[in-house]
């Protein structure tokens, strides 16, 4: 483990001071395993996993195994490349079993770890498991570098908070938490959960996701407005998610009538793909309805990342009513774009939205709280340059630095020199 009493939030300035990759020979064999990665049929999917291991073979070679999910009648993902697709990527079938019996996910996903590095050749084998995501990934990892005799590292995302529900969950990523070699976590809200479920003595190293500025940047608002078909004359919030429950769409369009008497005409859209949520769905449908907003209130899939980001900067404001959160991509990129952010102050929110000038936090739950920030957001001049430098001086490659660092450390411990 890496010795840390205390969790560190890396400071980009500090960690990047030496910007060239280590020397070439050797060079670390990293295998980095998450279900959530982009596929053909769904290429947004997992993005910030794929672009944080993208930048970090500049410093290893990076291999990445993405499981495709698999139950008689459930057909799995598409085994297709992505276009663009930049690194070697393996999606074999992996059989679960659905229902009360998920807790079982593991052991199929270790199986399945195992089998695949064993038949790799000797030279090709990994020096070390990289796993994005603490259930199920980071746990099939553990096991399977424990047979192998192979280091693992698990990147904390987001899903500790759920695991109260979960006790089978909760004690198998307990003991993965204190079993793996090195724990990353996207943000301080994370590592201290993590903590809380394992003890205070664990070491967590926080490593924020990046953000790519290349497409998230500041650009007229006018002409963003002018491309998407969008009234000159109204204001507009925007709000970027899956369309389930916990990203709370509803509790923004609920919000919405009040904003609306508040402030005049003010119009929302919804950007985001259907998870299998149907029920919440039509739910959210109907509330759109009952409340006489259908001509108001659009929504969207998510397409790709270049549309997401004309749709940011075509807004007056982001609004995410999210119930929780481990580090909020999409207010990264909302910041990135240079526009203002009212969200709940859950999760790793509180360390995006860090000053007065990047938005306004509110109380998760509190309707009246997230009307009256909408309205005082849309009452303000923001300053959008200065939020959008802030937002993107966090870009992959700083990012993958700071991850190159947490693994070399790793792979030294083991007698690995590189």
């Amino acid at each position: 483990m890496i010795s840390a009493a205390d969790t560190v939030a890396i400071d980009a300035s500090a960690r990047v001071a030496a910007n060239e990759p280590p020397a070439r020979t050797p060079r670390a064999r990293i295998l980095s395993v998450s279900l959530t990665y982009p596929t053909a049929d769904w290429p947004a999917r997992g993005m910030f996993v794929r672009r944080r291991l993208e930048s970090l073979a500049r410093f290893a070679d990076v291999r990445v195994l993405a499981p495709r999910p698999w139950f008689p009648l459930r057909p799995a993902a598409s085994p297709l490349p992505v276009p663009g697709e930049q690194l070697e990527t393996r999606r074999p079938r992996m059989f679960y079993l659905p229902g009360v019996l998920k807790p079982t996910d593991p052991w199929f996903y270790a199986r399945l770890l195992s089998r695949e590095i064993r038949r790799m050749p000797r030279r090709r084998r990994p020096n070390l498991i990289d796993a994005h995501y603490e259930w199920p990934d980071g746990v099939a990892a553990v096991r399977a570098g424990r047979a192998l005799g192979l280091p693992v590292i698990v990147t904390l995302r987001g899903k500790l908070a759920s695991l109260g529900h979960h006790p089978m969950r909760r004690a198998q990523v307990v003991d993965m938490l204190r079993r793996a070699d090195a724990l990353i976590a996207v943000s301080r809200d994370l590592a201290a959960k993590a903590r809380a479920l394992a003890g205070d003595e664990l070491d967590v190293c926080v490593i924020p996701n990046g953000v790519d500025a290349d497409v998230f940047y500041p650009a007229d608002r006018d002409a963003a407005r002018r491309a998407l078909g969008l009234s000159p004359q109204a204001r507009y919030l925007v709000s970027v998610g899956y369309v389930q429950e916990l990203k709370g769409f509803h509790r923004v369009v609920e919000a919405l009538p009040d904003v609306r008497r508040r402030t005049g005409d003010v119009r929302l859209v919804l950007v985001g793909r259907e998870v299998g949520e149907d029920d919440y769905v039509r739910r959210l449908d109907a509330t759109i309805a009952r409340l006489g907003l259908k001509s108001v209130v659009t929504r969207v899939s998510d397409g790709a990342p270049q549309d997401t980001a004309r749709w940011l900067n075509a807004a007056d404001l982001f609004v995410l009513a999210t119930r929780s959160e481990g580090w909020c991509n999409a207010i990264h990129e909302a910041l990135a774009c240079g526009t203002p952010v009212v969200t709940t102050d859950v999760g790793g929110n509180r360390e995006l939205v860090c000053t007065p000038d990047d938005g306004v936090l509110v109380p998760f739950g509190d309707a009246a709280s997230l009307a009256r920030a909408i309205v005082e957001g849309l009452s303000r001049s923001w300053p959008r340059d200065a939020i959008a430098a802030r937002a993107a001086a966090r870009t992959w490659d700083v990012v993958a630095r700071e991850v190159w660092d947490v693994m070399r450390e790793v792979l030294a411990a083991r007698g690995e020199a590189l």
